[in-house]
């Protein structure tokens, strides 16, 4: 196997500070993409906003909680192609980057692009779902939703690699605890 390319999110600063302008600038489009889908479901545009006292906490509770979830779908992937390797999950503290691997696993780029984009689709049919059902308010399920959404830079950009990037190349890639390698298979 030949390395095509290896992404090193823990100690690329530009990579990092590219994703994170990524992460902010997707915020602008995220927030107008889950106003369409409240509005379909609501059949109205119109939003109410009102908070109390314990909102921004319980905002925050419910962040962590979908980042939480956001790494243990990752990782529940991870098992589902390999269920013999070992899954990690840790924190990249400098960039604020939570992430889940499963070192020495290698994976097809159609495993590894479910691997990365599962978390976002379904955290984001889940809070729809949640908002559909009433059980959560306009200002939670956006903020929520295209918070989640905008912190998916990262496998966006993996995704892109895989699928666009390597796309002349039938490859096999693997996630590390730095980010990610690519070989051509």
């Amino acid at each position: 196997m030949t390395l095509l390319q290896e992404i090193n999110v823990r100690d690329n600063k530009w990579l990092i500070v590219g994703l994170n302008v990524a992460a902010f600038l997707a915020v602008f489009p995220f927030i107008f993409f889950f106003l369409w889908i409240y509005s379909l479901i609501t059949g109205s545009p119109e939003i109410r906003f009102s908070f109390n006292l314990w909102d921004p906490f319980l905002l925050l509770f419910l962040l962590a909680l979908i980042l939480i979830l956001h790494e243990g779908i990752h990782g529940i992937f991870f098992k589902l192609f390999q269920p013999d390797k070992t899954v990690k999950f840790g924190v990249i503290w400098q960039s604020f980057m939570f992430y889940a691997t499963s070192p020495g696993s290698l994976y097809s780029r159609g495993q590894m692009m479910v691997i990365g984009l599962a978390p976002f689709l379904v955290n984001s049919l889940l809070l729809t779902l949640l908002l559909a059902l009433g059980w959560l308010t306009a200002p939670f399920y956006l903020f929520l939703a295209t918070f989640h959404a905008a912190g998916c830079v990262g496998d966006f950009y993996y995704a892109y690699v895989l699928a666009w990037k390597h796309r002349q190349h039938k490859i096999i890639a693997e996630d590390t605890e730095n980010g990610l390698k690519i070989f051509q298979a």
